[in-house]
């Protein structure tokens, strides 16, 4: 019987068989002291002679190398020997897709939906880094809201929405950014959503909000918000055991949402993305939308 070969109850131990059958751990001094031909897993417990600590290598047959199986082949997708050609993928997922509202005709007020209340407004930045700032302007109340219509988001796929804004005077305000969000002069309603929200009549922390279809509700961050720009980044992650999102602000704590996940249905065809933001007190509380992104999918297939 080989020393390769299954063990079974009648199976006799000897070392040629324990050492070729077991997982060795030892330094990676010592790991390559070791003959080759007579071992097959091994993990190193300290990095040295060409061992790093915590990875496993496989020793070849012929005992002249060992393969680190810790470690990854590019993934160039050139080919198959590369994770299989670029263009493959996007055939093998044709309800996938990327929207990068990032180039200067993208951050045009003219190509968002535009909704204002009272003495709102929304202006375009054209020069230097390029944003729509929303305005409330001077009356205690007033709101300004742009809205993004495309391909309609699946909530029953994986998605990440990102953007980065900047709040100009971070008190006496109320703001939603997000997918399918609700408009800031509106109740909280349980269409599906994805929403980082600001409310300083509760705190000046970010929140998110999720609606299921049936219900919603807001967890705080803890993070307050400031008149610095910011990235926000919502992870949709439906498919979990336990479905889940999750925000970030620039690299703070992620806040994991369990509760009131969306999980199926989609977007309103002009309610993609949405900024929106409205002001507690008579004076202007601007709001500047510098880029949005969304990676998601699309209940039927785009190409």
């Amino acid at each position: 019987m080989s020393v390769s070969t299954p063990w079974t109850n009648s199976t006799p131990a000897s070392a040629a068989r324990n050492n070729r059958t077991g997982v060795i751990t030892d330094t990676g001094t010592n790991l390559a002291a070791l003959d080759k031909t007579k071992h097959k897993i091994v993990t190193c417990s300290s990095t040295g002679s060409g061992y790093t600590l915590d990875h496993a290598y496989l020793f070849l047959e012929d005992g002249t190398d060992k393969v680190d199986l810790m470690s990854t082949d590019a993934h160039t997708h050139l080919d198959s020997s590369t994770g299989g050609a670029f263009i493959d993928i996007l055939v093998a997922n044709p309800k996938s897709f990327i929207l990068g509202l990032t180039k200067t005709d993208e951050l045009l007020k003219a190509n968002w939906i535009q909704t204002v209340t009272s003495t709102g407004t929304i202006e375009d930045n054209t020069t230097g880094e390029r944003y729509i700032r929303l305005r409330t302007n001077g009356t205690s109340g007033a709101a300004a809201t742009i809205s993004y219509p495309h391909l309609k988001l699946d909530f029953g796929a994986t998605s990440i929405f990102q953007a980065k804004l900047q709040i100009e005077t971070a008190t006496s305000l109320a703001l939603h950014s997000g997918v399918a969000c609700d408009d800031v002069t509106a109740a909280d309603s349980n269409t599906r959503k994805l929403q980082a929200e600001v409310c300083t009549a509760t705190n000046s922390n970010w929140w998110l909000r999720t609606a299921s279809g049936s219900a919603n509700s807001a967890s705080d961050t803890g993070i307050a918000i400031s008149a610095n720009a910011v990235a926000i980044n919502i992870v949709h992650y439906p498919t979990l055991g336990t479905p889940r999102a999750d925000l970030l602000i620039d690299t703070g704590t992620v806040l994991q949402k369990t509760t009131n996940i969306p999980t199926s249905s989609a977007t309103a065809a002009d309610n993609l993305i949405k900024h929106s933001i409205k002001n507690s007190t008579a004076a202007d509380r601007p709001l500047r939308v510098y880029a949005s992104r969304l990676q998601y999918k699309v209940s039927d297939n785009w190409v």
